[in-house]
């Protein structure tokens, strides 16, 4: 199974100075941290686009098997739940799963 999830941050998120956006995504929403409990069952990508003038800012990739989804749900859950993701203007989830 897969995943793509573009992702805007708000206007609010970017007027922040850099160490204050680095603070909440590391110290405050433990991004990085909750991710790692994840790996390997679930192997991710991420593409930046914002300085490239792209409608997202990031563009991730998500791939897993299908008797881990639950955990990417999970996964997801504790992601959306965080401060970090109160700046998230927008974000489309998109699932994939190959057959055959």
């Amino acid at each position: 199974m897969a995943a793509l999830i573009p992702i805007k941050k708000s206007a609010a998120w970017w007027a922040l100075p850099h160490d204050e956006r680095r603070a909440i995504f590391e110290e405050r929403s433990h991004h990085i941290a909750a991710s790692l409990a994840y790996l390997p069952r679930i192997a991710r990508r991420l593409h930046h686009g914002r300085d490239l003038g792209e409608p997202f800012d990031f563009i991730t990739w998500f791939e897993f098997a299908p008797g881990d989804a639950g955990a990417f749900d999970e996964l997801c859950g504790l992601l959306r739940a965080t401060e970090e993701w109160s700046f998230v203007e927008r974000e489309v989830d998109i699932r994939l799963l190959r057959v055959g």
